[in-house]
């Protein structure tokens, strides 16, 4: 806990999880509903007995325990890119290390450390940090195919009734990229560029 590696980021989450500390009070009643929308079940795998290895946000199924002191995260070549580039960073001190792409199971997975391997009982926050948590890939794709979502005008309803245009109301659905920006609106993600993820 005296290693400036105690507050370190790993990986990067696409669990959507509003804080609700910076919802003002008349928007408790969109935080309600909004929780309802979020699939989050943090779990613990056994791992060599040696410790418990916790996931604490994410999608389940994502990670896998590696060898001892490693753990494996489903292949995103993005993702990769990333970490092979903090390798040779300054923030090479605060990051997991990376040891490439391993098979398991007929998956491809990035390898890295698992920096609560040496911690009995770590204390653990998950933050996701920038003012946009989608990739710009993201809505190219989007646009290009520009494809009405009942699902997401659905689940903009639910947290908020207002929030829909009118001719989204006609059509009773909205498009990904529109979903995808309002959502960031909800949390401090826009406002403070983080959130809170789990603690």
């Amino acid at each position: 806990r005296d290693s400036p590696r105690h507050f370190a980021f790993v990986g990067f989450g696409s669990l959507e999880v509003i804080d609700r500390r910076f919802l003002c009070a008349n928007e408790q009643n969109k935080w309600k509903k909004l929780k309802t929308m979020v699939h989050w079940s943090p779990f613990i795998v056994s791992f060599k007995k040696r410790y418990p290895w916790v996931q604490l946000a994410g999608h389940a199924g994502n990670f896998k325990a590696g060898d001892y002191g490693k753990i494996l995260k489903k292949y995103c070549e993005c993702e990769q890119q990333c970490l092979q580039c903090l390798m040779g960073d300054t923030l090479r001190p605060f990051v997991p290390g990376y040891y490439g792409v391993v098979e398991r199971d007929g998956e491809s997975y990035n390898q890295m450390e698992d920096l609560l391997a040496e911690f009995d009982s770590p204390s653990i926050m998950d933050c996701k940090m920038g003012s946009r948590t989608y990739l710009e890939e993201e809505l190219v794709k989007a646009r290009e195919k520009p494809k009405p979502r009942k699902d997401m005008y659905d689940k903009m309803v639910a947290v908020d009734p207002q929030a829909p245009t009118a001719e989204e109301r006609t059509q009773q659905a909205v498009l990904k990229p529109r979903y995808m920006q309002w959502r960031e609106t909800l949390s401090s993600t826009a406002t403070l560029g983080f959130r809170i993820e789990g603690i």
